[in-house]
């Protein structure tokens, strides 16, 4: 650390021999080993502060790339939705306001009938803002009335 040679060590010992004295030379030499001892601790401990600071700084700027990450990622992700939102509202003020025809009407066999919505089941959850939720409106928006039962589950 102060790169002290041993012929060095020599001369300050027998400099301190002679100007305090052998009776108050191990007194003094305990209590400055005991200084150099506390100073060592103190810089070990401020370097360990400092490394935990730059740690934590560290981990802030992670944090908040993540986040900014976080956030492109659900505005990639809502800008379509509120589109398909709109696209769908677009689609059901259109279906209600002129009404739609069902596909027997479109070969010119039958005479047109608007198609209603299947009703919900009424055990279904109220609406919420989850993408299963438009889902399941688009599928029941487009229903038909006479529509096949669903296929029978696989069972294996």
């Amino acid at each position: 650390m102060f790169d002290v040679s041993l012929g060095e060590l020599a001369v300050i010992g027998a400099v301190a021999l002679v100007v305090i004295g052998p009776e108050r030379l191990p007194t003094v030499a305990r209590t400055v080993g005991a200084l150099i001892g506390r100073g060592q601790r103190f810089v070990s401990s401020v370097k360990a502060d400092l490394e935990r600071e730059v740690r934590a700084s560290e981990l802030m700027q992670i944090e908040a790339e993540l986040r900014a990450e976080g956030d492109a990622l659900r505005q990639t992700i809502q800008a379509p939705m509120a589109e398909l939102r709109e696209t769908l509202a677009d689609t059901q003020a259109t279906l209600s306001g002129a009404g739609a025809l069902s596909p027997a009407s479109a070969s010119g066999d039958a005479v047109p009938t608007p198609i209603e919505p299947a009703a919900a089941p009424a055990t279904e959850a109220p609406a919420s803002d989850t993408p299963g939720h438009d889902e399941r409106q688009l599928d029941l928006l487009f229903a038909e009335t006479n529509a096949l039962p669903p296929p029978a589950s696989d069972r294996r």
